[in-house]
């Protein structure tokens, strides 16, 4: 496994020995995947157009950056991909590490210009932020936290299918954390909201980044304690009990926190 080293600080920027290039939300792609040492665009004199460049850390002891093309261009033996398609395809240090990319050209993109007065802003001169020098807003890049959880209930786990997903897989339940709540009150509401269940016996598991756009999903095994099963139909499709020996085939790669709490409970004795 390669370790990433995470920038906290942006500049001065390094000379980048590793690339990652994004243009209208996907990434270019060799056969050799997301991850350049020398980019296409280097070569085609593609680079002429307006590249944005950001310093992400260090990728197994080297600088690492990504730079946004704002104007597409289809090069010889590479191929424009979207992250999702990523999932499972690269290693997940890799697959992350261009999640965080981006993560940041979406935050750089979506934030020239101030929320609150509306004028341009710049970068800060040290952290990685874009400042309103009028009123002095600060805008980092937005991390949302949600809870994802599995409800059991002895040896099954309830599964839901949900109304908008383009794929039809059983997964967990999930939701994001409200102001003023803590995860597990979180816990509590998304599971009462979405299919009428009280659950107990709280059980933290994880958390994964989840750049879609940008969340924290923060995992817990839980306990059904009463309720009706009861899916809302706006958001939840279709939600069954399933015996751990019988869970669906069609349910979250293993790279995804939801594959992995359903596959921790289908493990535990």
């Amino acid at each position: 496994m390669t370790d990433f080293i995470p920038a906290t600080r942006v500049l001065p920027h390094p000379l980048f020995h590793w690339h990652i290039v994004v243009s209208h939300g996907e990434i270019l792609c060799t056969s050799e995947g997301p991850l350049h040492q020398a980019p296409p665009l280097w070569q085609t004199g593609a680079c002429d157009a307006q590249l944005t460049s950001h310093y992400l850390g260090e990728w197994g002891g080297k600088p690492c950056g990504v730079h946004h093309l704002p104007i597409r261009v289809d090069l010889p033996g590479c191929e424009w991909r979207g992250l999702r398609s990523l999932l499972g395809a690269v290693e997940e240090p890799l697959f992350f590490l261009v999640g965080r990319a981006m993560q940041v050209v979406n935050w750089d993109l979506d934030h020239q210009h101030c929320g609150r007065c509306g004028l341009r802003t710049e970068y800060h001169p040290q952290d990685r932020a874009r400042v309103c020098n009028s009123c002095n807003l600060a805008v980092y890049p937005r991390i949302s936290p949600c809870v994802i959880m599995l409800v059991t209930r002895g040896d099954e786990c309830l599964l839901a299918r949900h109304t908008h997903h383009r794929h039809s897989l059983y997964t967990a339940l999930a939701g994001f954390i409200e102001p003023g709540e803590n995860a597990e009150q979180a816990v509590a509401r998304e599971a009462y909201e979405e299919v009428g269940l009280e659950v107990g016996n709280i059980r933290y598991v994880g958390t994964q980044s989840w750049p879609f756009p940008g969340q924290l999903m923060i995992g817990y095994l839980v306990e059904a304690r009463g309720g009706i099963l009861t899916p809302d139909r706006e958001e939840i499709m279709e939600a069954r009990w399933f015996h751990r020996s019988e869970v669906p085939e069609a349910i979250p790669p293993a790279e995804t926190l939801s594959g992995q709490l359903i596959r921790t409970f289908i493990g535990m004795e």
